[in-house]
């Protein structure tokens, strides 16, 4: 008698068992395209969608907001404020219609601001990019200066080298050597 109370104080813990792990909910769908739930893996005609959604929460993703245009500084604080609520309204949460409200006054009161803007920025990217050129120009003319002075140094240096070999100077001569010589020190260092 005992072990017969054993057996089935064995299969009702394994019963228990298989209970435990046939919880684990399954998300079917039928050929006719509805859903239902089942404690047993899908057959393999229909389509399996993992378990179901009481175990897994679904999130929807957050709205991506665009990047805010570089033209928006220079617009009119309405207009600006407009265009900043229109960019994140989704991201927030509005209504299709509050959108479409909020994109026709944008369209009405800011066209021209918009406009405005856009030609402002332009007009400063173009001075922008003039004196980056304009730096350059200058940059490279002090470098052709530079390679000029150096040159000229190069040459006054073995003129004076020439000169100092020479044993044969006037007095006039010397003195026209020291004067090289101080003029090469002020320019050449």
């Amino acid at each position: 008698m005992r072990t017969a109370f054993q057996i089935t104080l064995a299969l009702f813990v394994a019963s228990l068992a298989v209970a435990a792990q046939a919880q684990t909910n399954y998300v079917c769908r039928g050929s006719n395209g509805t859903s239902y739930q089942s404690s047993r893996p899908c057959p393999p005609s229909v389509t399996y969608y993992g378990p179901s959604a009481s175990q897994q929460q679904y999130q929807a993703p957050i709205p991506k907001i665009g990047e805010a245009p570089d033209s928006l500084k220079y617009m009119s604080p309405r207009c600006a404020s407009l265009n900043d609520a229109i960019r994140t309204a989704s991201a927030r949460g509005l209504q299709y219609e509050t959108v479409a409200q909020m994109r026709k006054d944008y369209s009405r009161e800011c066209a021209d601001s918009e406009r405005e803007a856009h030609s402002k920025m332009y007009e400063d990217r173009k001075d922008q990019m003039q004196q980056r050129r304009e730096a350059a120009t200058a940059e490279k003319q002090e470098r052709d200066r530079a390679s000029m002075r150096e040159q000229q140094c190069g040459e006054s240096k073995r003129i004076l080298l020439s000169k100092r070999a020479r044993t044969d100077l006037t007095e006039g001569e010397k003195a026209e050597l020291r004067r090289f010589e101080d003029n090469y020190r002020s320019r050449c260092g």
